[in-house]
């Protein structure tokens, strides 16, 4: 038995610690809808139910057990109840498929319906992507009561230390997985928080140059896709310099502050803001054609231009900015910055305050 139960240990620690480098590079492809995600979780966690039913073992000489349980949980909290049915239905099946002349004094079916009502408690209590110790301690002692009545109906046996055995063991492993995902969560919004910090500007909030690049890259492998088209606006503060050489350094840096919660007011929730540098800023306006991608430029110009700026010290000033927009895919790819950046200088030479655009 002590073999068996660190065969499941082994088999566990693995198949979550390597679970997670895989998941983690498939859960960040944009191209993946959530659905698929759920449906592919659920089946990989099947996956090690089903090995898991392999390396059972014996908590008396006519009584083995296993700890599928613990997949169904696991994929409940990871994909939610999709995932989770897949999974119990993978093991319902394959159990019907692979164990029926290997399993001793045991109906197959309850062997099913002690995974369905696993599945149904985890559903009820579990949430998912919330990793709770209470939950979880829930979940693991109803599951465990679950067996445990089971197991003396079928069997009718009252015996106390087969009983202990299998709690025990129970108890050891669903804790063991518990800090396993709980230190796989933490790694993983550790990793996440560093991320963020390494591709956002400190100022503003906005993604840095480096990160914009990224999501400029993804966006047009999606609109290429998907055949929509998409806008970028390069957007630069007119007459900056003037404010930090009247004003100092500071005062320029609570204006930039600012202009940054103009521009999340001014765009939609969906449009994906940068800062590119000094004053300024790019945008990609997600399926905005030229003429949406003109009139969403021209409220951001208007927004600016009346928006009053406020230093540390009380003074008010007025700013505006300049827009230079283009549009894929009537601009390519190796011209869409500079497009944007062309209109920019135009919109600047011709007076400033002014947005320019793709020339119809």
């Amino acid at each position: 038995m002590i073999k068996s139960i660190v065969n499941n240990f082994t088999l566990l620690t693995a198949f979550l610690f390597f679970g997670n480098i895989l998941w983690s590079k498939f859960a960040s492809r944009d191209w993946i809808r959530n659905p698929l995600k759920d449906l592919m979780t659920g089946l990989v966690l099947g996956g090690l139910g089903i090995m898991l039913m392999f390396y059972n073992f014996p908590v008396e000489e006519t009584v083995s057990v296993d700890f599928r349980e613990f997949a169904i949980m696991i994929s409940v909290f990871i994909g939610g109840w999709v995932s989770g049915l897949v999974t119990v239905l993978l093991i319902i099946i394959s159990e019907f498929i692979f164990f029926q002349n290997n399993i001793a004094n045991y109906p197959l079916w309850v062997g099913g319906l002690a995974d369905a009502v696993a599945f149904i408690l985890s559903c009820l209590i579990i949430r998912r992507n919330e990793l709770s110790l209470s939950r979880w301690l829930w979940t693991l002692g109803l599951t465990l009561l679950m067996s445990s009545a089971i197991y003396h109906l079928m069997f009718n046996n009252q015996n106390f230390i087969t009983l202990s055995r299998f709690v025990i063991c129970y108890s050891i492993v669903g804790m063991f997985i518990y800090i396993m995902l709980k230190y796989l969560q933490n790694s993983a919004e550790s990793l996440r928080i560093m991320h963020e910090a390494a591709n956002r500007d400190f100022l503003t909030g906005f993604y840095n140059s480096r990160a914009f690049e990224v999501t400029l890259d993804q966006k047009i492998a999606s609109s290429d896709r998907y055949q929509r088209p998409f806008s970028l606006m390069i957007m630069d503060i007119d007459y900056f310099k003037k404010v930090n050489d009247t004003y100092g350094h500071e005062a320029g840096d609570a204006v930039l502050s600012q202009f940054a919660e103009v521009l999340r007011s001014a765009f939609r929730q969906r449009d994906q803001i940068s800062r590119w540098g000094g004053e300024e800023f790019v945008a990609i306006v997600e399926d905005g054609d030229s003429s949406q991608a003109r009139a969403i430029a021209e409220r951001v110009r208007r927004t600016v231009e009346n928006t009053v700026f406020t230093l540390k010290d009380g003074t008010r000033l007025h700013v505006t900015v300049s827009i230079g927009c283009s549009t894929y895919p009537d601009t390519g790819r190796e011209l869409l910055l500079e497009v944007a950046d062309k209109r920019l200088y135009s919109a600047k030479e011709g007076g400033r305050n002014q947005v320019g655009v793709d020339r119809e």
